[in-house]
């Protein structure tokens, strides 16, 4: 028996609380990938094939990034390295980065997958039902695996080289670079929430989302580092 996904009183739509379940269809994947926009993410994991994913799928995947990015979540995308043999695929990764995701590649994936925070993943049902392009996975041991297997990969990653002529991608957009202003001035995170009317959850995910986009490994490096590039 199926129970409902307990959302916020303004979230409508539901996500079966199941442990597996194939999606039949990629109407199904690109349907889910809706779903996710009416929800809270944090932090969206997102590791892009070549194939197999369709049109809709694509297109889903790029304003369900935008979405979230908006809304102060941390956005993290890999991609295989040799981008150039594919003009979609490559076009597929600087959309992607133009939402303001972090964007990394590296020469093998060694599955594709997509994570919202420890709630759910979608992954690849080969070796599975006949016809289904993917599958649901829930609960925190099932999930948590391919988040830890994503974080691994992620840490062996580089700097994608075609995310960095994505249109918007570089200098942050007007947000990301007050906060930046205002980090590299000495404010904690609650003077920054103060001067900016964000959260300060919101505050911390978006320093922690530009420091995994410049590579910093601190927070004075982050704003040394946007200073250097002419951020701020």
């Amino acid at each position: 028996m199926e129970n409902q996904l307990s959302m916020r009183p303004d979230d409508r739509r539901t996500i079966p609380r199941t442990t597996l379940e194939a999606l039949p269809d990629y109407d199904a994947l690109a349907s889910l990938l809706d779903t996710l926009r009416h929800r809270t993410v944090r932090e969206f994991r997102l590791a892009l094939p070549r194939r197999p994913y369709d049109p809709r799928v694509r297109e889903r995947l790029t304003s369900l990034s935008a979405e979230l990015v908006r809304r102060g979540a941390r956005i993290r995308a890999l991609h295989l390295a040799d981008v150039g043999c594919d003009p979609v695929y490559a076009g597929d990764i600087r959309r992607i980065a133009a939402t303001g995701a972090a964007v990394r590649a590296l020469p093998r994936l060694p599955v594709w997958m997509a994570v919202a925070d420890r709630d759910l993943a979608v992954v690849p049902s080969d070796p599975g039902p006949a016809g289904s392009p993917a599958t649901l996975l829930r609960g925190r041991v099932l999930v948590g695996a391919y988040q830890a297997l994503f974080d691994q990969v992620w840490a062996r990653s580089a700097l994608s080289p075609a995310a960095a002529d994505a249109p918007g991608h570089g200098v942050p957009a007007g947000r990301d670079r007050e906060v930046l202003a205002l980090l590299s001035e000495g404010l904690t995170d609650e003077g920054i929430s103060r001067r900016t009317g964000l959260s300060v959850r919101t505050v911390r995910r978006t320093i922690a989302a530009v420091m995994v986009r410049m590579g910093a490994q601190s927070r004075f490096q982050a704003g040394v580092e946007a200073a250097r590039r002419q951020w701020i």
